[in-house]
């Protein structure tokens, strides 16, 4: 018998469970799989920065060690726990790059967590990493948050890569008539500002849409890459980077794709190297400066690109066409700069050889050092933290 009241309890009951459930899909995904999540936002004076307590699933590419990782920025801005508010422990914060982020690995496996871990706990590691930061960004980071937090020592990881070029390409500082480091105000390019807007926008959707469209585009097929083109590529970007920053504009048009450092690396004695090693020297001297104020120490790590150091990695410079290239080059560009900044300098390059440094990457294309890199580096590190901390 047809019960039209009761046909619509059972319907109305569907509607509710299926309210409920798609509730607790989206809490579920919003809280464990936040794909397409925004972890930045743009900063009138930093260019970008972290956006406190975000989350983004990290999707990372066939041969990873992992197929996701959750990148979580806590209330402070950093990645990891929150800082002690008691102090209790000697602190240690590092600085740099997405290297100090190190958004390809679980928390667990980052350098932070792996030098806590070798110091039993005795010692409190903050990671202020930011992906795509120049040296100039956090110099301006750390003196507008990071003295605050009081380190008793703070390790600035220089990624040889890209540090170099980032300068030119954040156009935040130039060189005065006496060597001193002059702030420029750079705008903003309307294209930068719109991706910022669409990925805040995409991130606000909800969790189920983002998951969706992420999923659809995992299918697309990656195109393959010509490393010759490449490397060509990225000198002539490298150059062009050199050339915008040099003739005074003032736009910044990119914060986030980082290129190796090719006009360095492949080049005998370039101008470009020289202005570069110049500004990255009078970048750490302020740095230097501002951590005396704190009464912090500091350390510097040196960490080579991939592409000069690993024989695996798929984009390699052709020796016969640049017969000028030095593997070496690029690290001891960065090295010597830290060195007359002053800094004590940790050179990772020989440590990542003895190693093997075909395990020690990501993988593929991608330049970031994996969790068994991360190790050796706090492992390197943990003798060097040691005597600092004694000495204070």
């Amino acid at each position: 018998m047809f019960r039209p009241g009761r046909n619509l309890r059972r319907f109305g009951a569907f509607l509710v469970g299926l309210l409920v459930a798609s509730v607790l899909v989206e809490v579920g995904l919003t809280r464990w799989f936040p794909v397409a999540g925004q972890n930045y936002r743009l900063d009138p004076d930093l260019l970008h920065d972290a956006l406190p307590g975000s989350s983004r699933l990290q999707l990372m590419p066939p041969g990873s060690d992992h197929r996701r990782v959750l990148v979580q920025i806590n209330s402070s801005g950093l990645r990891g726990p929150e800082p002690d508010p008691g102090h209790r422990r000697p602190r240690v914060l590092l600085l740099g790059d997405s290297l100090v982020l190190a958004g390809n690995s679980p928390e667990e496996e980052t350098l932070r967590a792996q030098l806590e871990g070798l110091f039993g706990g005795r010692v409190e590691v903050l990671n202020a990493g930011r992906e795509s930061y120049g040296p100039d960004q956090t110099l301006l980071w750390f003196q507008r948050e990071g003295a605050a937090l009081a380190p008793e020592l703070v390790i600035m990881v220089l990624c040889a890569h890209n540090d170099l070029g980032d300068l030119m390409r954040n156009k935040l500082f130039e060189l005065g008539s006496d060597g001193s480091l002059v702030r420029r105000r750079p705008a903003l390019g309307p294209s930068l500002r719109m991706r910022f807007v669409q990925r805040a926008e995409a991130a606000r959707s909800p969790a189920l849409l983002r998951w969706w469209r992420v999923t659809m585009g995992a299918h697309e097929p990656s195109l393959a890459v010509d490393p010759d083109r490449l490397v060509e590529a990225w000198y002539l970007a490298a150059l062009q980077q050199h050339e915008d920053y040099i003739s005074g504009d003032a736009v910044v048009r990119d914060l986030e794709h980082d290129t190796w450092d090719a006009d360095v690396a492949l080049v005998r004695d370039a101008a470009s190297a020289k202005d570069k090693a110049a500004l990255l020297t009078a970048v750490l001297v302020e740095l230097q400066g501002a951590l005396q104020i704190t009464g912090s120490r500091s350390l510097a790590l040196v960490v080579p690109s991939a592409v000069d150091l690993d024989p695996s990695y798929p984009i390699r410079p052709d020796s016969s066409k640049w017969k000028q290239y030095d593997p070496a080059r690029l690290t001891a560009r960065v090295v010597a700069a830290a060195e007359a900044a002053g800094w004590d300098v940790v050179d990772l390059t020989r440590d990542m050889h003895r190693a093997g440094p075909e395990g020690l990457f990501v993988g593929g294309e991608d330049i970031h050092w994996n969790a068994r890199g991360q190790l050796l580096a706090a492992q390197v590190l943990v003798p060097r933290i040691e005597s600092v901390l004694k000495s204070k």
